[in-house]
C-alpha cells in the first residue's frame, strides 16, 4: 500500500512538472520518460525505506516482547525456588505475569480444587454479561488446551472463530490476544494459566515456545511440591508414630509402676483380713469377723477394679495380649459356675448350668480370658436381678461356633440402655443404685472376646430378662476319659523344708510368715537384698525361693540370672512373688526358669496350696476364699 501510495505521488509531480506554463514547448518527451523514471527511483526507495522502517520497528517489538517475557521466566523460577506451596505459587505467577510481562489479565483456573488465581493490569467491567463472557472464555481455552494437548495462541480475538462466544468481552475488554498454558500434575491436565493482552499477536513468534516452557516449569513445580507435601507427611507421620511408640512405652511403664504400686498395699490388706478371718483361734467377736468379711471383700473388690482398668488400658496401648489355643472349656465354665454361687446366694438367685456334653467344649480361646469374660456375665446376670430370679448357662454348638448363653430373667434393659451398653464408665442409669460395679466389666469383656476372634452379643427387655451371647471359634479336641478319683493326699513325712523368702517391704514379710505358720514342716529365711538373698541361697540351699521382683539393690530378673548361673543354685525352685503382673515381664521371667508367677494381693488358700504342691507338703484343709481365689487365677 505504501509503494503504491508513493508511485502515485512521484507520478502527479512528474505530470504537473511537464504541464507548467511557459516550459511545454521546451520539454521534449525524452526529457517527460527521464523525470518518469525518476519518480519511479524515488517512489521505490522510499518504499524500501518504509518497509525496513517498518520491520525494524516490529523486530523492536518483539525483541521487546521476548525480553518481557524472558523477564516473566526469571522471576517465576525465582518464585519455584523459594518453594511456596502451590496456592502461592500460581497466585504469584499471576502477579508477575502482569507486572513483569506487561499482560493486560494473567487467570489461574484449578479443576480439581476449583481454585481460580487472577491477576489484572486494569479495572475489568462488572456487566453480568461480561463477565459471564469471560467465564465462557475460560472454559472454551480450557477446552482448546484439552483437544489439542499443548499450548494454545490466539492473535486476534474478534476474528477467531473458535471465541466467537466470548467475542464481546474480548471487545468490551481491548483484549485483542490469548494464551492458554496446560498445567499437569503427575502428566494429567489440572488447570490452565491464561494469558490476555491488549495487542494482537502478542503471543506470536519466539514468545510461543516459551510458553511451553514455562508450562513445563510450572507442572514440575507443582509436582516437586506434591513430593514435598508426601514426604512432609511420612516425616510427620513417622515422628507422630515414634511419639505414639514412646507415649505407648510411657503408659507401659506407668501401668506396670501403677500395678505394682497397688497392689503391694492391697496385698498387706487382703493378707492380714484373711488371717484374721481364719485364724484356727477365735480372737474376732460375731461383729468383728463380719467388719474384717466386708473389708475383705472390699479389698477384692477393689482389686477386681484395678485390673479392669489397667487391662482397658493396656488394650488401648495395644499392650495386651491373649494366647488363643485350642482346648476344652467345660472345666473353665464349671470354674466360673462355681466361683459365681455364693454371689447367686447373697442375691438369693438360682444359678444352674445345662448337663455338661460329655465330649466338651472345644474352643480356640484364651481359657485364662474366657474364665474373666465368664465371671464378668454371671456376676451381672445375679447382681441385675430379683429376688427368687434364675440364672442358667446354655452350651450350643452350630458350624464352626460354640455358643456360651448366660440367660437370666432379672430386670433387663430397655432399647436405649442397650444402645449404650459398651460405653466404658456407663452404668446405665444404675449409679445410684446399692449394687456394686464401674461400668466398664462388659467393655472390657467384648474387647476380650474380639481379641480372641469372638463376638459378644446382649438381648434384654425389661419383660423378659437378658441374654448374653459368647460366641468362639470352635474346634476339635480328645474325647474326655473318665478320670479315677486318686483319693485323699497322703502327707510325705519329712523333715522340715527351707523356704527362703527374698523381700524388701517389712509388712509383706510379715504377711508371708503368718501365712505359712498354717503349713505344718516349714522353716523360713528371709533376706531383704538380693545380695543377701543370693549368698543365703547358696550357703542354706532351701527347697523354695519366693522372689520379689522389685529389690533395692537389683531387679528380681537380675537375682535370677545369679542364681542360674551359679552350679550350686542352678536347680532351686523359684517362684516370682510381685505386685507387677505385665505379660512381658511375667514371660522374661518363665525365660529365667522361674517354675510360678504369683501376682500379689495372694489369695492365702491359693498360696498355701501352691507352696505345699511344690514343697510335697499337705495345705490345711479350710475352706477356700471364694474371692480370694478368683483373684488367684
Amino acid at each position: 500500500m505504501a509503494l503504491v501510495l508513493v508511485g502515485l505521488v512521484s507520478l502527479a509531480l512528474a505530470l504537473a512538472f511537464s504541464i507548467l506554463p511557459g516550459h511545454t514547448e521546451e520539454l521534449q518527451s525524452s526529457e517527460v520518460y527521464s523525470l518518469a523514471l525518476i519518480a519511479v527511483g524515488l517512489s521505490v526507495g522510499c518504499a524500501i525505506w518504509w518497509r525496513r522502517q517498518r520491520d525494524a520497528l516490529a523486530s523492536a517489538v518483539n525483541a521487546e516482547r521476548l525480553n518481557l517475557f524472558h523477564a516473566v521466566m526469571s522471576q517465576t523460577n525465582r518464585l519455584i525456588l523459594r518453594h511456596p506451596n502451590p496456592s502461592e505459587l500460581l497466585e504469584g505467577v499471576c502477579q508477575v505475569c502482569v507486572k513483569a510481562g506487561h499482560m493486560d489479565l494473567a487467570v489461574v483456573d484449578m479443576f480439581d480444587v476449583r481454585d481460580v488465581h487472577r491477576a489484572s493490569a486494569r479495572v475489568v467491567a462488572t456487566s453480568p454479561q461480561l463477565l459471564l463472557d469471560g467465564a465462557r472464555l475460560q472454559t472454551l481455552m480450557t477446552t482448546l488446551v484439552a483437544h489439542a494437548g499443548q499450548c494454545i495462541v490466539v492473535d486476534d480475538a474478534a476474528k477467531d472463530e473458535r471465541l466467537r462466544e466470548a467475542n464481546s468481552w474480548c471487545l468490551a475488554h481491548g483484549l485483542d490476544s490469548f494464551a492458554a498454558v496446560p498445567l499437569r500434575r503427575g502428566g494429567a491436565l489440572i488447570g490452565i494459566l491464561l494469558l490476555c493482552a491488549g495487542t494482537r499477536s502478542f503471543f506470536g513468534g519466539k514468545v510461543t515456545p516459551l510458553l511451553s516452557e514455562l508450562g513445563a516449569d510450572l507442572s514440575f513445580a507443582l509436582d516437586n511440591a506434591d513430593r514435598e507435601r508426601e514426604r512432609q507427611s511420612t516425616l510427620l507421620a513417622d515422628r507422630a508414630r515414634l511419639a505414639a511408640e514412646d507415649a505407648n512405652r510411657a503408659k507401659t511403664e506407668f501401668l506396670g509402676q501403677m500395678s505394682h504400686e497397688l497392689r503391694t498395699p492391697l496385698n498387706a490388706m487382703l493378707g492380714f483380713a484373711q488371717l484374721l478371718a481364719t485364724d484356727k483361734v477365735p480372737v474376732l467377736s460375731t461383729a468383728q469377723a463380719e467388719r474384717v468379711r466386708l473389708i475383705t471383700h472390699a479389698g477384692w473388690h477393689l482389686l477386681g477394679l484395678v485390673n479392669d482398668v489397667l487391662d482397658i488400658s493396656r488394650i488401648e496401648s495395644r499392650r495386651f495380649e491373649v494366647t488363643n489355643v485350642c482346648s476344652d472349656i467345660s472345666g473353665v465354665l464349671d470354674e466360673a459356675i462355681a466361683l459365681t454361687q455364693s454371689l447367686a446366694r447373697s442375691n438369693r438367685v438360682e444359678l444352674s448350668e445345662q448337663a455338661p456334653s460329655r465330649f466338651g467344649i472345644g474352643a480356640v480361646a484364651d481359657p485364662r480370658r474366657v474364665l474373666q469374660v465368664l465371671l464378668n456375665l454371671l456376676s451381672n446376670a445375679c447382681k441385675y436381678n430379683r429376688p427368687g430370679g434364675h440364672v442358667r448357662v446354655d452350651v450350643t454348638h452350630a458350624g464352626a461356633e460354640f455358643f456360651l448363653d448366660v440367660v437370666d430373667d432379672g430386670v433387663g434393659m430397655t432399647a436405649e440402655q442397650l444402645s449404650h451398653l459398651f460405653e466404658p464408665f456407663n452404668r446405665l442409669g444404675h449409679e445410684g443404685h446399692a449394687i456394686e460395679g464401674s461400668g466398664i466389666g462388659l467393655s472390657l469383656a467384648r474387647r476380650l472376646v474380639e481379641l480372641m476372634k469372638g463376638r459378644l452379643d446382649i438381648e434384654s427387655s425389661p419383660a423378659s430378662g437378658t441374654r448374653a451371647r459368647l460366641v468362639l471359634p470352635s474346634c476339635a479336641i480328645p474325647l474326655k476319659c473318665a478320670l479315677e478319683d486318686p483319693g485323699p493326699r497322703v502327707r510325705v513325712e519329712r523333715d522340715a523344708a527351707l523356704i527362703l523368702y527374698i523381700e524388701d517391704d517389712p509388712v509383706n514379710c510379715i504377711l508371708v510368715e503368718q501365712m505359712l505358720w498354717r503349713l505344718e514342716g516349714v522353716r523360713l529365711l528371709q533376706a531383704e537384698t538380693g545380695e543377701e538373698g543370693i549368698a543365703m541361697a547358696r550357703q542354706d540351699t532351701p527347697d523354695l525361693v519366693l522372689l520379689d521382683m522389685h529389690l533395692p539393690d537389683m531387679s528380681g530378673f537380675q537375682v535370677l540370672e545369679a542364681l542360674r548361673s551359679d552350679a550350686r543354685t542352678k536347680t532351686l525352685p523359684v517362684v516370682a512373688v510381685s505386685a507387677n503382673g505385665m505379660k512381658v515381664d511375667v514371660a522374661r521371667a518363665f525365660d529365667l526358669g522361674v517354675v510360678a508367677y504369683w501376682t500379689k494381693p495372694l489369695a492365702l488358700d491359693a498360696f498355701l496350696a501352691g507352696v505345699a504342691t511344690l514343697l510335697d507338703v499337705s495345705a490345711p484343709a479350710s475352706k477356700a476364699h471364694e474371692e480370694g481365689q478368683l483373684q488367684a487365677d
